[in-house]
């Protein structure tokens, strides 16, 4: 009996183990997931907006200003994902905040409060602010106009003082929290930017290469892939801009290399006519014959696509890709000796399709070599 217990307890023990162990390699696993790696980001944003929020507050109340909230809502509005963003929006909105400052305060001691100054006023500061080419501040400007000819007690320039004063200090604490709390420069978020396009550019590739093969097509997926990739096109276009403006805080040999912009671009390019090649064509039949000559390569342009997107992330300096040369050589070979051949019970439609997505295919591919020699080169 006492064997038996022992026997018990021993296999309870092991059984626990194991479920902690499952646990912990679950955990590990979620936690290198997007969604994880998403949730993260947005947490560190989050805290770093609340940390500014509340330091704000605390400096404006500390030097008895007026109305602290403004240099609260100046520090959450200005904070972005990095320090060169940061101060792009902090610049912008200073520049807003100080003509309508100005604007409002010479419209209330000129025309007063009334709704005739407050329409002039807004009218004249929105449209001057944009013809200047200050069009994300023109808004704001309006706005702090109208606020300076509704809300002044006694000085319209004091009052506009006040709200400049109260702007800086929340565009300074948020440059401050950014710079020290979770600091990101913008080099890294591009890489990161590049290797989840990258990845996501593999999954929608190897969707409409299935579809050519097989004539399945995830649409929804496939929908979803491209909101996906757009807006990672839209945040590495904001990043690309930073690097080249020397914001990223990286020696020029570690900046991932500028043709990189064109050639993901490119990519995307030609896996969007392929995806439409392939839904315009008509016969499937024909295409699942032809399709050996293409799955080697297939298979190769996206094993490069994923190899891309971890040594763009991982800082990887080269890239050896010896097999997409060996796989576009022969598969340049079959074709050309396809086109050879009569194929006069296929519709030359059909075949023009055919040979059309092949050759931008092979386009991926030359595209994909170009990222890999230029990987980590100025």
């Amino acid at each position: 009996m006492a064997k038996f217990s022992y026997r018990l307890s021993r296999s309870n023990k092991r059984a626990k183990r194991s479920l902690l162990q499952k646990a912990i390699a679950q955990g590990k696993n979620w936690l290198a997931s997007p969604k994880a790696v998403s949730w993260l980001q947005l947490g560190k944003m989050a805290g770093k907006m609340a940390i500014a929020a509340a330091i704000s507050l605390v400096i404006a109340q500390g030097l008895r200003w007026e109305y602290p909230f403004y240099a609260v809502i100046a520090a959450i509005i200005v904070m972005s994902s990095t320090h060169g963003s940061t101060l792009a929006l902090g610049i912008q909105r200073l520049i807003g905040t100080i003509i309508g400052a100005l604007a409002g305060a010479v419209f209330a001691v000129t025309l007063g409060t009334n709704p005739w100054s407050l329409g002039v006023c807004v009218f004249v500061t929105i449209f001057a602010t944009s013809a200047c080419k200050f069009n994300e501040a023109a808004k704001l400007a309006g706005y702090v106009s109208a606020i300076v000819i509704l809300s002044y007690n006694h000085s319209p320039w004091l009052y506009a003082w006040g709200r400049l004063l109260e702007t800086l200090l929340g565009i300074g604490v948020a440059l401050l929290v950014n710079k020290f709390i979770f600091p990101a420069a913008a080099g890294l978020q591009l890489r990161d930017c590049l290797s989840q396009t990258l990845i996501d550019l593999e999954q929608f590739y190897r969707l409409v290469v299935n579809c050519a093969f097989t004539g399945n097509y995830d649409r929804p997926h496939a929908d979803a892939l491209k909101i996906s990739i757009i807006r990672s096109f839209g945040k590495g276009r904001e990043l690309w801009k930073e690097v080249r403006q020397g914001l990223s805080n990286e020696p020029p040999e570690m900046r991932v290399n500028p043709a990189w912009e064109f050639l993901i671009r490119r990519i995307w390019e030609h896996t969007l006519t392929m995806e439409h090649t392939v839904l315009a064509r008509q016969q499937d039949t024909f295409w699942q014959i032809l399709s050996p000559q293409l799955t080697p390569l297939a298979q190769e342009t996206q094993n490069i696509m994923l190899a891309l997107a971890t040594a763009v992330k991982s800082h990887q300096p080269e890239l050896s890709i010896s097999e997409m040369e060996v796989a576009l050589t022969n598969a340049t070979e079959q074709f050309n000796h396809l086109q050879t051949k009569q194929h006069s019970d296929n519709p030359i439609d059909e075949l023009l399709r055919f040979f059309t997505f092949f050759y931008i295919m092979e386009e991926v591919g030359r595209k994909l070599q170009r990222m890999a020699a230029t990987l980590n080169q100025e």
